[in-house]
């Protein structure tokens, strides 16, 4: 089935939680670089682009279909800021989708390997192995258009099986306050190694210390933690109320990770929005400063790193402490274990693609069923 050409990496459904009251559909934009603001207009036009997972209709399909199962739940959750243990693997998996499929994070990914093609193409003209093309060679020659299908194939199942072991609160903006959003949402972020050292960014989802904030209304936002090191709220508390400072953290890295707008939902809220991008875009990182190059030991030969961007915080919130008593797992990883086992589902399901579902294939791996623990 053909795709329609108009396709959104930030859904539709998701935007119009911060629509304007009363005015279905339009929506308050500020571009950040340059500054401008954009109020009203339309939903429709955001965070879209023609043919952005290309012609081919299955991947479009099969977002569409996925968005029809989240809409209602999002609608819910971000109205009341209750969420019972089904709803819940479905924010899981919303935040996943909404990281992943943005037009910012493939970019990012087509990075490394837009590097070392580069590099192998300018290797082999310079032998003779390729005959230069007309007018020399240039990277921007290299299509790397329509890789977002393979990018959420390979990282949709593992990160949202990681979110199994992390905790989620609702944050609710204090009276007055009031969150914003982005067209790149999902921010994500770890406080207790952000300033360990600066090769590695550790917001992998894996990871000790791992957290993700994602505004689903101007009211309420998802936040998702490692319980080990974090404590938020009370134990049984779904939802906090955070104060005004800590929403303004909060917003200000929505300025940080957009990747050209941010969205709000008051016309009137101009002013404030402008402040908050003069004050906080300068903590922005270009994307290409996350690749980087480090000569090796026999000076022939270098090492590439593709760093995962991350955030800053301006000043430490105060709704998000951390425990007396912090476990940290092996290698920084949250639970190895869990990894481990996800590690050998992928395999499993690249060497055997008509295996079962996801389910079955861990319940295989681990010769005991598990569904009541990955699916409650």
């Amino acid at each position: 089935m053909p795709a329609n050409k108009d396709q959104h990496f930030v859904p539709k459904h998701y935007l119009r939680q911060f629509q304007i009251p009363g005015k279905e559909k339009q929506i308050c934009a500020a571009r950040i670089e340059p500054l401008k603001l954009i109020v009203p207009c339309g939903i429709e036009g955001q965070c879209q682009e023609d043919y952005f997972y290309r012609e081919d209709g299955n991947l479009d399909d099969l977002l569409r279909e996925s968005e029809k199962d989240l809409a209602p739940i999002l609608l819910r959750v971000s109205e009341f800021g209750i969420f019972d243990r089904k709803d819940l693997t479905a924010l899981q998996m919303l935040a996943v989708i909404l990281h992943i499929r943005t037009r910012k994070n493939i970019e990012h990914q087509k990075l490394l390997p837009r590097r070392i093609a580069d590099e192998v193409i300018r290797n082999a003209i310079a032998t003779g192995e390729l005959p230069p093309p007309e007018g020399g060679w240039k990277p921007e020659m290299m299509d790397f258009s329509g890789v977002a299908g393979g990018i959420m194939k390979a990282s949709a199942i593992p990160c949202w099986l990681e979110m199994r072991t992390l905790e989620c609160k609702v944050l609710r903006a204090y009276s007055g306050s009031f969150f914003i959003t982005s067209d790149h949402p999902v921010v994500m972020l770890n406080q207790l190694f952000s300033a360990k050292d600066n090769f590695r960014s550790f917001v992998g989802f894996s990871r000790s210390g791992f957290q993700l904030l994602l505004p689903i209304s101007p009211q309420f936002a998802l936040f998702f933690y490692d319980p080990k090191i974090y404590k938020v709220g009370s134990r049984r508390e779904r939802i906090v109320e955070i104060s005004i400072d800590d929403v303004s953290i909060a917003n200000s890295l929505q300025v940080q990770n957009a990747e050209r707008c941010i969205y709000f939902h008051v016309p009137g809220l101009a002013p404030q929005i402008e402040e908050l991008i003069l004050k906080y875009s300068g903590l922005r990182k270009k994307s290409e400063n996350h690749l980087r190059e480090y000569p090796l030991s026999d000076d022939r030969h270098t090492l590439l790193h593709l760093k995962t961007p991350s955030v800053i915080l301006p000043r430490t919130w105060t709704f998000c402490r951390y425990r007396r008593h912090r476990t940290v797992g092996i290698n920084n990883r949250r639970n190895p274990a869990w990894t481990n086992l996800i590690d050998r589902l992928m395999r499993d399901m690249d060497e055997n693609p008509s295996g079962g579902d996801i389910f079955d294939r861990l319940e295989k791996i681990l010769g005991a069923k598990i569904k009541n623990y990955v699916a409650d």
